[in-house]
């Protein structure tokens, strides 16, 4: 009877035991699950860095950009002021010239006959010079060349008459305004100003094009044929609110847009817009309304939800 007595007795401290080691398992489980909340949690609350810009209000166009080639107005025509054979020739095309310099000497049909008759101290050479500062262009003849009277020797051009032949569409002419600055912009990078001088009263029938004289502001070292661009304005916008290309995104079908717009120093969320004037590195922004005290996201906004946790680096 004793035996079965202390059988029983240890049986429940048995059971019991049992149980501790299970609730001990359980409450560890449960603290590999808190440690997986935890990391979650941590990926969650991530910030994106970004950078803002706050709108700017103020004037905004869009231009035409055309092509406008360089030419010189003034051109002088040097001839033959006799019939004869070019005896000397003293300039080359490309070289600059002042007035007095010497161009090239012809000498008579009938000198060349008579060069010992002591009756011509000259021997019939007629010496010819440049009567205006200039660049010679081209040289038509060269020594030895037999030339009638009025024939063309060579052509100085007048580097002061340098101007743009700007070729402008029909269609857009009335923005092209007389005496308005507008910008050459060279294939160098050099920019330039200058204004319309006068419009040529003659239409290109084949392209439909009308030629203005772009005069530029200042006096430029290139040559003649050079092809330069102009922006022509054909529409601009005042007071307009302005934002940078790169803060305004868009669909793959560039039918919605819209800007992350920072609500606080830590949060950001999606603002559909829509665009107005838009040129190389600027938009205009028609709706929303937005303040020059609001930030709108220029970097880290590509490819976020419609609201994100950020992190506003400083500029």
């Amino acid at each position: 009877m004793n035996s079965t007595t202390g059988t029983a007795k240890i049986l429940p401290v048995a059971i019991l035991l049992s149980l501790f080691t299970i609730a001990g398992c359980n409450r560890g489980g449960a603290s590999d699950e808190d440690d997986d909340d935890s990391g979650t949690s941590t990926s969650i609350n991530a910030k994106v860095e970004v950078n803002v810009v706050n709108p700017r209000i103020g004037s905004l166009s869009e231009y035409r950009i055309l092509n406008a080639t360089s030419v010189f107005l003034l051109n002088d025509i040097v001839r033959a002021p006799i019939a004869g054979y070019i005896n000397t020739v003293y300039v080359t095309t490309g070289q600059e010239v002042k007035p007095g310099d010497k161009l090239f000497a012809i000498l008579t049909k009938e000198a060349s006959v008579l060069v010992a008759d002591t009756l011509f101290p000259s021997r019939g050479v007629i010496t010819v010079k440049a009567t205006q500062a200039g660049i010679i262009k081209e040289v038509d003849r060269q020594q030895g060349d037999y030339m009638q009277d009025g024939d063309q020797f060579c052509t100085i051009a007048d580097k002061s008459s340098l101007v743009f032949m700007l070729d402008v569409p029909f269609e857009i002419h009335n923005f092209v305004v007389k005496g308005h600055p507008y910008t050459i912009s060279l294939p160098d990078g050099e920019t330039v100003k200058a204004q319309i001088a006068s419009q040529i009263p003659q239409m290109d029938r084949a392209v439909q094009m009308e030629r203005f004289i772009l005069r530029p502001s200042a006096s430029l070292d290139i040559p003649e044929g050079l092809i330069a661009t102009v922006y022509i304005p054909t529409i601009t916008g005042s007071n307009a609110t302005i934002l940078p290309k790169n803060a305004v995104l868009s669909d793959e079908t560039q039918t919605d847009f819209w800007v992350m717009k920072a609500v606080h120093d830590s949060l950001a969320v999606k603002v559909p817009v829509i665009k107005g004037i838009e040129t190389r590195d600027s938009v205009e922004i028609k709706s929303p309304a937005f303040s020059d005290n609001d930030k709108i996201l220029v970097t880290g906004n590509y490819g976020v939800p419609d609201t994100v946790k950020i992190k506003i680096m400083k500029q």
